[in-house]
Formats: C-alpha cells, structure tokens, sequence
C-alpha cells in the first residue's frame, strides 16, 4: 500500500468532517494505525515535501511533536 500526499491530506479532511475534530485529533486518530505510521515514517523520510512538514512540525512544537530527527532520519517520538 502507497499512500500520495494528496490521498493523505483528503484522509485527514474527511477524518475531520467525520468525527469533528481538529487537524491534529485527525492526526492522532490517522496515526493510531501503525500501518499508516509505518507509511508515513517512510514518505518522511523519501518525499521532500513530507520530510519539509515533519521539519517545521518539529521546529514549530518542539517536544511537542510528534515527531523527532534523529541523525538524518526523522522518526515518530515515542
């Protein structure tokens, strides 16, 4: 299974309408899956635009985020 970033932004639109949650519920609902974990992991890491919003992710919440740069691999924190 692939996921675009298109599919992935209109999954966390529709997960939004559905439950009526904010874009970071929908975040944490879509990313209790790990298969969409382990999908997402991999575009972060092999899609310049993924890697470019996990980086701002990470600059603009810190510790906050869900994820972390770890060597030259960005990976979800724990």
């Amino acid at each position: 299974m692939d996921i675009a970033n298109r599919d992935f932004i209109q999954l966390v639109k529709r997960t939004r309408e559905k439950f009526g949650v904010s874009i970071d519920g929908a975040h944490d609902m879509i990313f209790a899956d790990e298969e969409m974990r382990r999908l997402v992991a991999w575009r972060i890491n092999h899609d310049p635009e993924c890697k470019k919003q996990a980086l701002r992710d990470i600059k603009q919440k810190g510790t906050a985020s869900r994820f972390v740069k770890s060597d030259d691999k960005i990976r979800f924190r724990h």
